[in-house]
């Protein structure tokens, strides 16, 4: 048995439907940042290593 009786009812969800949309909605939004942050980061870390390993590299060699 279905609480709705159509799309509209499900999307309205007895009068709360703007607030629990509006809460789905901040939560994507939410971890799509966090997703975003950690790549940014994460790519951010492997230039740094790279750059000190190459510099670690080119003291060596002198």
């Amino acid at each position: 048995m279905s609480n709705w009786n159509s799309f509209a009812d499900f999307i309205h969800m007895n009068g709360h439907g703007y607030y629990v949309w509006c809460a789905y909605g901040a939560f994507v939004l939410g971890v799509a940042w966090e997703l975003f942050s950690l790549v940014k980061r994460r790519r951010a870390i492997c230039r740094r290593i790279t750059r000190e390993a190459r510099a670690a590299e080119f003291t060596l060699e002198q």
